[in-house]
Order: structure tokens, then sequence, then C-alpha cells
């Protein structure tokens, strides 16, 4: 049987990834994700063409107030979302409120480009006054991007899904600009290795499409989130380092950099538009600045905590298997990348440093501005390189399949025990007192189905390896 064309592959795998998306979009309480409030009050004023709104008296300037439809302004999550113990019911739409209100956006002078992504097919063809359908149309883009990565990659795709973290299993199924950012940094990262792939022949010609798949998902995410670009900085280390296996001249360089760095004068332009606060009084260190270094520093162990699963807040948290389960893949790879040696390992190391001492330095310096705000899953776009910049080929795959499922459907089954019953509640769901639309077992089951599909068409039925080399 000949193998699908390309666009066939890609159109499967966005379907399932899609419906793998949907399954946490149902999993997870009404504005259960972190600031999802803000985000979809953002996307649903940005879709009725209000790019700005006006500022808040009282509030940080982030803060907007837009006209959104009525119900999204009402079911504040504040009421469980700082105590995992607490179920999701106390947080609900009011079934009265109709027309439109008045209400503050914590996203206000964020670029609106995914907001508008995200709103207009709402408000064309949905119901604009419903969080779900912002969350469907987020996990459709999301999925297109992941879909794109799983697609492009060499052999098997499965360090793809490898990659993803159980806090971005979380964030691909509610409204966050950072849920895209992270699916695009995949994409990128999948062309960075493809482009520095060990083994290729001295003075074979470039296709400069390679280029391309690198330079514009990395300019998409810093459009949509200004700070991708430290994953994008990140990248571009890593092809100097690999230079040699890249074999890109000088006007490949230009072709690589040019995207994201108009993307980076872009969002420096509607920040000086939008007026964007870069200062917190009620959140900023008055230390000095070895204090703020030490406690930037001290800091690191929880970055590295909600890097794989867990969030600021307490919306989500993985079971500790699944994140040791991603944890041991960041170190299968680091030690595929260490037996290689060479460039291949000095790559490995710079992503490595970057996601540890970039917060660092992000905190010491602006800590006296805006306070201590970085969240681990700032730095997901950058330490899935740490496992996507690794050559694999496919040995034991059903072991590796097998992994990323658990991990995954562990994760999601989490995520239904806290917001149906309390993080202290039934793993059976036998006190449930918040209701998705879909009971938790079929959403589970479901899930596990959908993943299932996605790691055999991801190419799962291969050997995986990290010292053989991809070719």
């Amino acid at each position: 049987m000949p193998r699908p064309g390309r666009a066939t592959r890609w159109l499967l795998l966005a379907v399932l990834t899609t419906g793998v998306l949907t399954t946490w979009a149902l999993a997870t309480a009404r504005y259960g994700g972190p600031d999802e409030p803000g985000h979809v009050l953002r996307a649903a004023s940005v879709a009725r063409g209000d790019l700005l709104g006006d500022p808040v008296v009282g509030l940080v300037g982030g803060f907007r107030a837009v006209d959104v439809p009525a119900a999204l302004a009402t079911g504040d999550p504040r009421c469980f979302r700082h105590d995992r113990r607490i179920a999701a019911t106390c947080a609900h739409a009011e079934a009265a409120a109709t027309g439109n209100r008045r209400a503050a956006s914590s996203a206000g002078t964020n670029p609106p480009w995914y907001y508008l992504a995200v709103g207009l097919p709402v408000r064309l063809l949905g119901d604009p006054s419903r969080v779900i359908g912002y969350r469907l149309v987020a996990a459709v883009l999301v999925a297109a991007a992941l879909a794109a990565a799983l697609a492009r990659r060499r052999g098997s795709a499965l360090p793809v899904l490898v990659a993803m973290a159980p806090a971005a299993w979380f964030l691909g199924g509610v409204v966050n600009p950072n849920s895209l950012e992270i699916a695009l940094a995949m994409l990128a990262w999948v062309g960075v290795a493809r482009l520095c792939a060990p083994g290729r022949i001295t003075g074979e010609s470039l296709d400069t499409s390679e280029i391309d798949w690198i330079a514009w998902p990395a300019a998409a995410a810093v459009l949509i989130r200004p700070l991708a670009v430290v994953a994008v900085a990140t990248m571009v280390l890593v092809v100097v380092l690999l230079r040699s296996q890249a074999g890109l001249g000088r006007r490949h360089w230009w072709r690589l950099v040019a995207p994201p760095v108009g993307a980076v004068v872009a969002s420096l332009a509607w920040g000086a538009w939008s007026a964007v606060a870069v200062s917190d009084d009620r959140a900023a260190s008055h230390d000095g600045v070895l204090a703020r270094v030490r406690t930037a520093f001290g800091g690191t162990t929880d970055t590295l905590r909600e890097m794989a699963g867990s969030l600021g807040w307490a919306e989500f948290s993985a079971p500790w298997l699944t994140q040791v389960l991603w944890w041991s893949a960041i170190v299968v790879a680091g030690v595929g990348a260490w037996r290689l040696g060479g460039a291949q390992r000095r790559a490995w190391l710079a992503v490595a440093v970057a996601v540890v001492l970039v917060p660092i330095t992000f905190e010491s310096a602006l800590a006296g501005r805006i306070g201590f705000i970085w969240q681990g899953r700032y730095s997901i776009p950058t330490a899935v390189g740490l496992v996507l910049v690794v050559p694999w080929r496919v040995r034991r795959a059903v072991w590796v399949g097998a992994a990323v499922l658990a991990g995954e459907v562990g994760a999601l089954w989490a995520t239904l025990r806290r917001y149906t019953a309390g993080s202290n509640g039934s793993w059976l769901f036998r006190d449930e007192r918040w209701h998705p639309a879909v009971p938790p077992f079929a959403l589970i089951g479901l899930n596990a189905a959908l993943l299932s599909a996605l790691v055999v068409s991801a190419g799962g039925l291969g050997h995986l390896a990290t010292h053989d080399v991809e070719r």
C-alpha cells in the first residue's frame, strides 16, 4: 500500500491532535487555565475590533476595560484556583447574564494576533458567550502546528510527543498564547534538527525551505508572545554551534534571522503604541541586586518543577510519575548528546544552560520593577529543544509510546480529579462535585484511544535510540 501524501499525513495528525486537546478542553473547568479569563475576554474584544480597550483606574497598565458578552464576565475562578483541594463547582457562568458588559482583561495590552485568530472564528461561526468555543478554536491552532512538527520530523515523530511536557498538554486545552507558542517552537526545533542533522554530505546543496521552517514559525511565536525570543535566540545559538553540519552561507543566515528580527521589531512597535506596562509597584522587589539574584537562584527548583508538571497557581499539577517520565526523557536525550560528543554535546548543553539561567537572569534584572514573576511554563518553548535537538532513531518504540501514553493520560486523570472533586478526592470520582460535559471515565478512555492512534500515526512502530544518526 503506498504511503499517504504529506498533506494527507498532516491532516490525519491534525485531526488526532485536535481530538486529544479537545479532551483536555472538556476536562478543565471553565476558566481553569492560567489567566484564562483575561485571555478569553481579550479574544472576544479583539474579534469585535477593539484592539486595546481603556485603562482601568486602580489596576496596573496591562489591564484594559473592554465590552464583551455578559456571560464571559461571570464565573470568577478565584474561588478554586488558589486551592487545589476545592472543586470547580463554585465558579460558573450566570444563566441570566445577557447582552454585553464592561469587564477588565488582564491581557489588555498583549499583541492582538493570537486573540484575533481565536476570537474571530467564534464570533463568525459560534456563540461568543461560551468559553468552550474559544478553547476549541485555540486547540485547532495548536494542533495544526503540532501536526506540522510531527509530519516534518524525519524518521519516527515520537520525539515530538516525548518532548510534550504534561503542562504543555494542559495548556493546549485552554485559551492562552503560551500554548501556541510552545507548538510553534516545537515546529521550529524540528526544523533545527533537520537543518543540523549529522551526516549531511559536505557541499551538498541546501534546500532553503528548511531554513524557512525554522524562521517563520519562530517569527510567528514572537509575534503572538514576545517572550518567545528566548527560545528563538537559543535556536539560533544551536545552529551556530552546529554550523559545520548546517552548512549555511551568508545569505542563508539572513534568511534565518530576518523573520524573527522583524517580529521583534513589530512587537516593540506594538509595545510602544499600546504603552505596555513594564512595572508593577505592588509586586516589585525592593531588595538589592545580590539579594534579588539569590532569590531568583533559589526559585530554580520551583521553575523546573513547574516546567514539567504544574503551574504557578493551583490550576494544574501532574502526578509525580508523569513528571519523572518527562524528566527521564530529558536525561536520555542528554546522555545521547553526550555520547555523540563534539558540537552535538555543546548544542545540548547550550539549551540546558538557557533553560536554567534565563529565568535567573530575567528575574534578577526585572524584579525591582515587576517582581519575581517567571513561571516554569515560560521555559517550555526552550526546554523542548533538549529532546528535539538530539538526533533520534526509533528502537523499542512500544516502550517509548507506552511512556508517552502513561504520562499524558495520567496527567489528564489528575486534572479531572482536581476539578471534579479536588486533589484530595477520589481517583474513581465517587465524590464528583463538578461535572464535565462528558463523564470523566469516558473522557479518559477517549483521550487514551486518540493518543494511542496519534502515537502509531506518528511512526511509533520503529526503533528509538539517541546515539544513532538521523539521515
